[in-house]
């Protein structure tokens, strides 16, 4: 294998487990296998977990499994994204996993330069930085600097930055720039194995989220590369961009904050920092409760009123005026938020829908445009942005 040293390479026939998901994913399935298997790293097993395809991706998975012995393709009725990535997980053989994105792009040395990294310093999690793939055209997506963490510095420099991305809070400031998205980690899978990890899911898509921050609480020594070893591929039709009404919405916050906040407990030790982030989830879900109208069909003017009467009763149960002081300390760049939350402060409950719905079209709009893109990563980064010209491929 290209470059992958230490005596836990040889214990392992399958060093590194590559875990893709896939539905319906012909277009860009290809691209997103090829370059994985192209890889510096070849001591690799791709595991393609069919979740019910109904388009060609099941004769695309087979086609490249008889041409490359390391694929597993393993099929399995439609139970969508949390299930098939458990099952990845309960199939892989490797010492480490991590995983890719059907549509997405792996840069040629992100498994080499991460595995090399830790397994030299036995790191339980191996973050590299990101980037955006949008008509063609890279740019930086999350920004990570080259480090070793341990302990309470996995707090402060990974695992803050993400639960108070948006905000300006003197203990979450951090030379990282990074969210909650999964793609740029490795994982020791004995880690994920001794303290039974597993993909969940309460709102909508937010397994990825709570997955690599109940990691990162748990996690002894983490390691870091400047590296841009990822690149997300955007689209404006794309799932992440797409919007669907979410049933039952505030009953499945509520279990959420629990469950989260069970595991932030345990993982932060200054118990004034897991007050403001409590106080700030509030805010946070107050933003989906708004953005979750959008899927609701135009024409059914009956759901729309009956779901407006349901949040104004949350609102006005969690007395929403007072918990909106966190507005204060967004940052520049984050434009749902504000509207949301200022609208909220002077406009009421009602009143905020129409601006939501705004808000909506806009980031519809725009999502694809390069140059809005680079403006508002400049927005959010603020002072701290660097040039990522020396990483990009």
């Amino acid at each position: 294998m290209g470059g992958i040293r230490g005596a836990a390479a040889t214990k392992t026939r399958l060093f590194l487990s590559v875990i893709m998901p896939v539905y319906n994913g012909e277009k860009d399935l290809p691209a997103a296998m090829e370059s994985i298997l192209n890889a510096s790293c070849k001591e690799i097993e791709l595991l393609l977990i069919d979740d019910g395809s109904t388009d060609h991706s099941a004769q695309i998975c087979a086609q490249y499994q008889k041409t490359d012995q390391r694929i597993r393709y393993i099929y399995q009725e439609n139970s969508g994204i949390v299930s098939a990535r458990n099952r990845g997980l309960q199939e892989a053989k490797g010492a480490y996993v991590c995983f890719c994105d059907q549509d997405d792009i792996v840069a040629p040395l992100m498994y080499e330069r991460l595995l090399n990294k830790m397994q030299s310093c036995g790191a339980q999690i191996g973050i590299c930085a990101t980037g955006r793939l949008i008509n063609g055209k890279k740019s930086p997506y999350e920004r990570i600097g080259d480090g070793t963490y341990e302990d309470e510095e996995i707090r402060k420099e990974l695992l803050y930055p993400i639960l108070f991305r948006g905000y300006d809070y003197d203990f979450a400031q951090s030379s990282n720039y990074l969210y909650g998205t999964l793609w740029k980690c490795i994982y020791n899978r004995s880690f994920l194995m001794e303290n039974g990890f597993c993909f969940k899911r309460f709102i909508d898509y937010e397994d990825d989220w709570l997955f690599v921050t109940e990691t990162l609480c748990a996690a002894k020594k983490v390691v870091t590369d400047s590296y841009i070893g990822y690149y997300w591929r955007v689209r404006s039709g794309s799932k992440s961009h797409s919007c669907h009404f979410v049933e039952n919405i505030i009953p499945r916050m509520r279990k959420y904050s629990a469950y989260v906040g069970n595991y932030l407990t345990n993982g932060i030790v200054d118990k004034d920092v897991l007050k403001e982030y409590i106080e700030i989830s509030l805010c946070e879900h107050f933003v989906i409760l708004y953005q979750n109208e959008a899927g609701i069909p135009k024409y059914d003017k009956e759901k729309r009123k009956q779901y407006h009467v349901e949040v104004k009763e949350y609102m006005e149960s969690v007395d929403y005026r007072t918990k909106l002081q966190c507005q204060k300390r967004l940052k520049k760049g984050v434009f749902r938020r504000k509207a949301v939350l200022g609208a909220l402060r002077y406009l009421g409950v009602e009143r905020t829908f129409c601006i939501s719905r705004a808000v909506d079209w806009l980031e519809r709009t725009l999502s694809s445009v390069q140059w809005v893109v680079m403006l508002e990563r400049r927005l959010k980064r603020g002072k701290n942005e660097i040039n990522h010209s020396n990483t990009m491929l």
